[in-house]
């Protein structure tokens, strides 16, 4: 027997109103609901960042090509992770910050270390609700952060003028608007090198008394809706920029000159970084940052190269030198480039013969110090990646860089685009 065209219409609207229904039930699943007195599980308190993406997809896009979304999942730190919980150290230190639920469910943290070793994970590192259930951070304590998660149904963020949902509450707190938040963990030292703080002066810095904040640079505002059904209006980005192009051009600026002293050639260049933190901030055995010159002589060969370091080297308790900062207990060398500060470096090469003029580049790079890893370190990182030292995230990334031609009977460098 057919159907009617009213037996369909209501088959219609009652199929719609029940997709609404599960779809709302799904969503709300993901937290406990306000009556709900069942047991808090880490599914519940921490759900995967996919779910958010239902009403956040603009947000969740941009988190999952960011570098915070692989903070469990990176080789090196998974080599690291190994390296620390191998010499009995406490596991909690490094999941405070890359997988913070660990300060929720603190029984849960040995089963955590040994997935993300392993790499067969059942959980996310730093996902969406890992930081919007941040009530509050200390700022005043140094060293490791003091973070206050409030596991439930409210979740907090940095707009006043919020959707009311169905999957969560939602409530207001200035700190999402503070560097506070991010300071947190960013500003971790070495356990036995409490002075060695990666970020450095920021508060004393230009940025800071202009009144920017970490956000100001990292989580760049921009006009779109919040959730699906918002108006639009000015939100932050959440892609985390640490490296990107766009930032690395505002990051540094180069000035250099050239002066040539007969059989020799001095080139003098002022390396200005511009940024209100120190660079690099990270680990040291994740990542430095080196500045380049290289001379070409006639017919465009390469008659120079020479590079400068930027970063810390630590001792460990042995005496011996280590980038590993968990085993630090000395800092050696410090060339890290500090917060706003101008470094003059000086690079004496033989003047080029038989051309009547010579050109140089001079290029910035971010760059992980694989050739100063320890050897077992090493296969250990490249175990972690099919793709093993091969893989792009070892490649350096160049930040900026200028180029210029010298002649020879004048002396004096005019700069010309780099091709």
């Amino acid at each position: 027997m057919g159907w009617t065209s009213r037996q369909v219409k209501t088959l219609t609207v009652s199929l719609a109103i029940l997709g609404v229904v599960v779809g709302a039930g799904w969503v709300q699943g993901t937290f406990a609901a306000k009556d709900d007195e069942g047991p808090m599980t880490p599914e519940r308190v921490f759900p995967a960042s996919s779910k958010c993406k239902k009403c956040h997809l603009r947000a969740n896009e941009e988190y999952e090509e960011s570098t915070i979304a692989r903070a469990i999942v990176s080789p090196t730190f998974r080599a690291m992770l190994e390296d620390y919980v191998s010499k009995g150290k406490d596991k909690r230190y490094c999941l405070n910050c890359h997988a913070p639920q660990s300060l929720v469910f603190p029984d849960l943290v040995d089963s955590m270390v040994k997935q993300i070793i392993s790499g067969d994970l059942t959980f996310e590192g730093v996902g969406c609700i890992q930081c919007h259930l941040i009530k509050a951070v200390d700022p005043n304590v140094k060293g490791h952060p003091s973070i206050k998660l409030e596991p439930g149904r409210t979740v907090f963020g940095g707009y006043k003028d919020f959707l009311e949902s169905k999957a969560h509450d939602s409530q207001y707190l200035d700190i999402f608007k503070k560097s506070d938040l991010c300071l947190a963990c960013h500003t971790v030292a070495p356990p036995g090198v409490p002075t060695a703080e990666a970020v450095g002066n920021w508060r004393g810095s230009k940025a800071a008394k202009e009144g920017k904040n970490c956000q100001t640079c990292h989580m760049p505002q921009g006009f779109d809706s919040s959730a699906n059904e918002e108006k639009k209006r000015d939100i932050a980005g959440h892609e985390f920029n640490g490296k990107s192009p766009a930032l690395r051009k505002q990051a540094f600026d180069l000035d250099y000159e050239t002066d040539i002293q007969g059989a020799q050639t001095k080139l003098t260049v002022k390396l200005k970084n511009l940024v209100p933190h120190n660079v690099p901030t990270t680990h040291p055995i994740w990542n430095q940052v080196y500045l380049q010159v290289i001379i070409k002589g006639l017919n465009l060969r390469e008659v120079f190269k020479e590079k400068r370091v930027y970063g810390r080297i630590f001792a460990d308790a042995k005496g011996n030198r280590t980038l590993l900062d968990h085993d630090a207990v000395k800092l050696l060398e410090d060339t890290v480039l500090k917060a706003e500060e101008t470094r003059v470096e000086t690079f004496t090469f033989p003047t080029p013969e038989a051309t009547p003029s010579f050109d140089v580049e001079i290029s910035l790079h971010y760059a992980t110090p694989g050739e100063l890893w320890p050897e077992a370190f090493a296969k250990r990182v490249a175990s972690f990646t099919p793709k093993g030292m091969t893989d792009p995230v070892f490649k350096p990334s160049e930040i900026t860089k200028r180029c210029g031609n010298t002649k020879v009977a004048e002396g004096k460098i005019q700069r010309r685009p780099c091709l």
